[in-house]
């Protein structure tokens, strides 16, 4: 076990804080870790590279903008999106994304699918948002090619639509991201499982019965836990004070962005 000094700015204020946590833990690299109504921490968002691959969970409003100043895009082949609902502040930047990668990086996203009737959905959502199947393919979980194993699991949010948690698998163990959820008995059998070194943990202060109660963790592995898409600012700065891993945010640069190719869709 070692000692991490995590650092993150939020409204021009510099928060560092200690964590301990294992050094086989997959990173997971955020652009937002806010609910849908917490301008201050951005909409929850993150993304990982592997084998020069860019693998984006979520696209939150101005993902496209936040991915390029964390040099996201830098020294990739392909780029794949997982969606874990089509909740608006997690979907909002995809159109935009889509049309992105594209015209300017030249490249064809490929959306992550486990059924059929999922798929079906976001060809509907893309179709009424006027972003065209020449913009995007669909790929199976199965089919991902990266040094780990990627399963979207069906998880308790709101009942009208499909929503995900995920399950990544390595040489290490498994590594659990929870999406937007409400499932608490699932979170607590993980967290007692040896297999799972990582739980990346939506927590909330107001859950209205679809999100995971703060207190409801608070007897957990902190060392297991990575909390993430806090509903409120003042939940975020409780959870530091209370000794909780923070989900950390990627570094930032200022990015020139190219003007040669230009959208005709805008």
């Amino acid at each position: 076990m070692y000692n991490f000094i995590y650092r993150t700015v939020v409204n021009n204020n510099l928060i560092q804080y200690e964590q301990k946590g294992a050094t086989n833990v997959k990173q997971l690299n955020f652009i937002g870790i806010g609910g849908a109504t917490t301008i201050e921490l951005g909409g929850n968002c993150c993304y990982i590279k592997n084998n020069n691959n860019l693998l984006i969970i979520d696209v939150c409003e101005e993902a496209t903008k936040k991915l390029l100043n964390t040099s996201a895009f830098n020294n990739i082949n392909k780029i794949y999106i997982i969606l874990t609902h089509t909740h608006y502040d997690h979907i909002a930047g995809l159109g935009v994304l889509l049309w992105y990668s594209n015209f300017y990086l030249n490249k064809t996203p490929q959306i992550v699918y486990n059924n059929e009737a999922y798929k079906q959905s976001l060809i509907e959502l893309l179709r009424i948002t006027g972003v065209t199947d020449k913009f995007y393919n669909f790929i199976n979980e199965k089919s991902l090619n990266f040094d780990f194993s990627v399963n979207m699991q069906p998880t308790s949010h709101v009942s009208y639509l499909q929503c995900f948690g995920i399950m990544f698998k390595d040489e290490f163990g498994k590594y659990y991201y929870t999406g937007d959820t409400k499932d608490i008995d699932y979170i607590r059998k993980l967290s007692t499982d040896e297999v799972i070194k990582t739980i990346y943990c939506e927590v909330a202060e107001e859950t209205y019965d679809v999100h995971i109660k703060y207190e409801d963790i608070m007897d957990l592995d902190k060392n297991k836990l990575i909390l993430m898409h806090f509903d409120t600012y003042r939940l975020y700065k409780r959870a530091i004070k209370d000794g909780f891993r923070i989900a950390q945010m990627a570094k930032t640069n200022k990015t020139k962005v190219s003007s040669k190719t230009q959208n005709p869709y805008l």
